[in-house]
């Protein structure tokens, strides 16, 4: 019988998971949910050397022994030289961290197969500069960037997307090596951001059928009768329905409602969606959303577990489409 041992660098990948894994739930444990938004205490940072830092100190080390060994005054000036410069870099690199306030983490729908790009606001509450903080979930780091002295910086973090649904990150790191990377200092946040992933839209979906998806409305009403009333803007409103006359008087935006008449409402209905599988169907009908609401249609939806009201615009194209992404079976995607 022949015994297969793995690869070291598969046996230290294994050991720097578990690690990380045992690590994560102490400090999870350590810290609790963590709600926005939150202060970067000293408490809750952590700090090591890095593969330089480690290299610096051996060689310092190194320094200190022939220096001894030789009673040579110059060789101990500079070790300790080099040692004070490694204590200051272990300071700042500390203070470059904490006291930042984290105010939010948010993240814009996508479509899959999109990646999808997560975004923390910070705010530095003090009057130095922050330098070269980084975001990152798991293995995925973002863009470092600068945070003015009591201004506002965004740290941005992307992952890739395979499927419809909900991609939740559980735990957000930020970290800075400033300055000389001698040294990591990092901060773990457990405020779970989720991200809705749309369906992507099908390239090869076929025209809408004509009934009972698509409904004319009453025709008998003609003109003025489809006028309803006005109503406040909704981002994405067609400028046909603003009301223009009336954002002159009282410079309030508003947008005209109809109500239905010499109007044509389409209904996307997924019991009449051709295909028989659940994806495809869905990816169908993210099409036919997409393609009404730059027609400028009014349009409802129809799925298994309920219904949208017709509407127009941007914001009801995204909620619609937000409904298909819910569609059940299809699990969360979490991230540690």
């Amino acid at each position: 019988m022949r015994w297969r041992f793995p690869s070291a660098k598969r046996l230290i990948e294994r050991i720097r998971s578990g690690a990380d894994a045992k690590v994560s739930r102490w400090v999870r444990k350590r810290q609790g949910e963590d709600h926005l938004p939150l202060t970067l205490r000293s408490k809750r940072i952590y700090i090591l050397p890095t593969s330089v830092g480690v290299t610096f100190g051996i060689v310092c080390l190194a320094m200190l022994l022939g220096s001894m060994n030789y009673n040579n005054s110059m060789g101990f000036a500079l070790t300790f030289m080099l040692a004070a410069i490694g204590l200051v870099a272990m300071h700042r690199c500390h203070q470059n961290l904490a006291g930042i306030r984290v105010l939010s983490a948010t993240a814009e729908p996508v479509f899959a197969g999109d990646t999808v790009e997560f975004e923390l606001q910070l705010h530095n509450e003090g009057r130095s500069e922050r330098l070269d903080i980084e975001a990152y979930v798991g293995k995925q780091i973002g863009a470092a960037d600068d945070i003015p002295g009591e201004g506002i910086g965004r740290l941005r973090v992307s992952l890739p997307t395979e499927r419809r649904g909900q991609t939740v990150v559980e735990r957000f790191g930020i970290r800075t090596r400033f300055p000389m990377s001698l040294l990591n200092t990092w901060t773990w946040m457990y405020t779970p951001c989720t991200c809705i992933v749309w369906p992507r839209p099908a390239a090869d979906a076929p025209p809408r059928p004509p009934a009972p998806a698509r409904a004319r409305g009453n025709q008998g009403n003609q003109g003025d009768d489809d006028f309803a009333g006005l109503r406040d803007y909704r981002d994405g409103d067609s400028p046909r329905l603003i009301a223009w006359k009336t954002l002159a008087r009282s410079d309030q935006l508003k947008s005209r409602q109809l109500s239905g008449g010499g109007t044509d409402t389409t209904w996307i209905d997924f019991a009449v969606t051709p295909g028989g599988d659940l994806e495809y169907r869905l990816a169908v009908m993210a099409r036919w959303i997409i393609d009404a609401e730059r027609a400028g249609e009014r349009f409802g939806l129809r799925l298994p577990d309920g219904e949208i009201t017709p509407d127009q615009g941007k914001t009801h194209r995204d909620r619609c489409l937000n409904a298909l992404a819910l569609v059940t079976p299809v699990p969360e995607l979490r991230h540690a």
